[in-house]
């Protein structure tokens, strides 16, 4: 219902349009009246005035209706008002021009009355027609209710007419997508949690263990070659502590996309011998083979090496650790299409089938646990890996089956 402050300009409004309307209607009229009835000047001004006076009651009558009608709070109290206005317009009129037309008084009500039977007839057909859009504005009002009491999963039954059905179809896509967001928050609610929980363990192991080796030292509980020892140690924890806070400033970079790339023309395949020779001491420390093969010519790539390093390290490093000794680790890079492939394989462990989904994840620790352990790895390495590369706007996979190893791909484009 209409406050009276809104009423007013709509009364103004729509009086307006209609007076325009009448106006106009009888300008036509007289126009079809002097060239086909080809009536003379006086039965044309009388015509004139008379569709003028028959419009303005007709328009009084309209007016009359809105204002009344904003007081009705029910759509099948609206449309057949709406139908009862019509028909007593229409008898009013017609009532005016048979009085104008001489008819007998006996002719005149037995027009009004034919008038009236038609006018309760529509009325009737209002009543129904009314509940027909009154059923589906009640079925959008419960779905409408129920999604504000927080059953995101409420949908309607479109039916009706063609505007009808469309909007209860936009309403149940609106459902739809609110239930999608709903879930992605409460996913991204549960993973943070998870990360604040990864994090606080990542962070209070070193932490305790700093502490109890600082109060030995600090206490005199240590002799010079104890102390030495604990110092190594010390250093060791500070090391991974800054590691996994400079991890955690570049996964909330590209989190957050403001992730700085410096790209230049550079070689990938000097990239990949620097890489190879860096973590060739790791590999030999657990008498593991590390190996390189460049197929054919690598063309120059535009990338930021740094960014790139930061990947095959992780993903060299990765296989390092999950490879028992004796075992091999071997990259490939070839191109391939309009893209540059570099693949690592290693003869590991492997993945098992339900974490390769989600290896991918921060802080994501399946039964192969990518987080910290007594190597070292702060949980963080493949989820970088995975930013880096498709901030470079390419892909990286895995392939792995548990107990014959891990392949990790990624592919750079060369433009």
């Amino acid at each position: 219902m209409l406050s009276s402050t809104k009423l007013q300009p709509l009364l103004l409004k729509t009086g307006g349009l209609a007076l325009g309307v009448v106006i106009g209607g009888a300008l036509g009229a007289v126009g079809l009246a002097a060239i086909w009835l080809k009536a003379p000047a006086d039965d044309l001004t009388q015509l004139f005035f008379f569709l003028l006076t028959s419009g303005a009651i007709s328009c009084t009558l309209i007016l009359l209706w809105i204002g009344y009608s904003q007081r009705l709070t029910g759509l099948r109290s609206q449309l057949t008002m709406a139908y009862l206005a019509g028909s007593v317009i229409t008898i009013v009129n017609i009532m005016v021009t048979s009085g104008l037309m001489f008819l007998s008084a006996h002719d005149q009500s037995l027009l009004v009355l034919l008038l009236i039977f038609s006018g309760g007839i529509s009325v009737f057909f209002a009543f129904f027609l009314s509940e027909q859009l009154g059923r589906q504005v009640r079925e959008l009002t419960r779905g409408a209710e129920e999604i504000a009491q927080g059953n995101l999963a409420a949908r309607v039954q479109p039916g009706g007419s063609r505007e009808l059905a469309r909007l209860g179809e936009a309403f149940n896509q609106m459902a739809s997508q609110l239930e999608q967001a709903s879930v992605a928050q409460h996913e991204m609610e549960q993973s943070r949690k998870e990360l604040v929980a990864a994090i606080s363990h990542d962070l209070r192991t070193p932490l305790a263990s700093l502490r109890l080796m600082t109060e030995a030292i600090t206490d005199g509980l240590t002799d010079e070659q104890q102390t030495a020892i604990f110092l190594e140690r010390m250093r060791g924890e500070v090391q991974y502590m800054t590691g996994l806070i400079e991890d955690l400033f570049e996964m909330s970079q590209l989190d957050a996309g403001a992730l700085k790339l410096r790209p230049e023309k550079a070689s990938l395949s000097d990239l990949i011998s620097d890489t190879l020779e860096s973590l060739n001491g790791q590999a030999e420390h657990k008498h593991q083979i590390l190996e390189g093969q460049i197929e054919g010519e690598l063309p120059e790539l535009y990338f930021d090496p740094h960014k790139i390093q930061r990947v095959l390290n992780n993903l060299i490093g990765n296989a390092i650790r999950y490879t028992p000794e004796g075992g091999t680790i071997r990259l490939v890079a070839r191109r391939q299409d309009a893209m540059v492939k570099v693949s690592v394989n290693d003869t590991g462990e492997g993945i098992p089938a339900a974490d390769l989904e989600r290896i991918f994840e921060p802080f994501y620790r399946g039964e192969r646990s990518r987080g910290r352990d007594q190597q070292g790895g702060a949980g963080l390495g493949l989820a970088i890996a995975k930013g880096l590369v498709e901030a470079h706007g390419g892909r990286i996979v895995v392939q792995s089956r548990e107990g014959q190893g891990s392949t990790f791909s990624f592919e750079l484009p060369l433009k």
